[in-house]
């Protein structure tokens, strides 16, 4: 009978030990999930801010190269070595948009400010006329 009291007690002992963990766990559980939500908060703010910024940095490249122009392809490349991740897709739809707005011009395969496209236009343009003493006259 000693041995049965004994054992019980071992048993109720080893129950209490696991509904301890098993709270511990469950506390621990909500942690990570309160991370996840605070994390989950920040990387949708991050979305909507990388959102506003592709824009941004879009505008700051392009006055940057100025009137040598840019493609999506270059942007993606130079935003890449100043530590800015930009997707292509979004970069091109992005630069769609600008032209749609008149804030960018197409010149060629690149995108031009317009501020800078009507510099690129303005410049003197050379047309190569021969001499009419060159010319066999018949």
């Amino acid at each position: 009978m000693a041995r049965t009291k004994a054992d019980m007690q071992r048993l109720i002992d080893q129950r209490d030990q696991l509904l301890r963990e098993i709270e511990a766990l469950r506390n621990k559980v909500a942690g990570i999930e309160m991370a996840i939500t605070l994390l989950d908060g920040d990387k949708q703010s991050a979305s909507l801010q990388s959102q506003r910024s592709v824009k941004a940095v879009l505008l700051d490249l392009l006055k940057e190269v100025g009137t040598s122009g840019l493609s999506a392809a270059n942007a993606v490349e130079m935003a890449n070595r100043r530590g800015i991740t930009l997707h292509a897709g979004s970069v091109g739809s992005t630069l769609s948009r600008l032209k749609s707005m008149e804030a960018v011009v197409l010149q060629g395969n690149k995108y031009v400010l317009a501020e800078y496209a009507s510099k690129a236009e303005a410049r003197p343009s050379i047309t190569l006329v021969q001499p009419a003493w060159s010319t066999p006259q018949g």
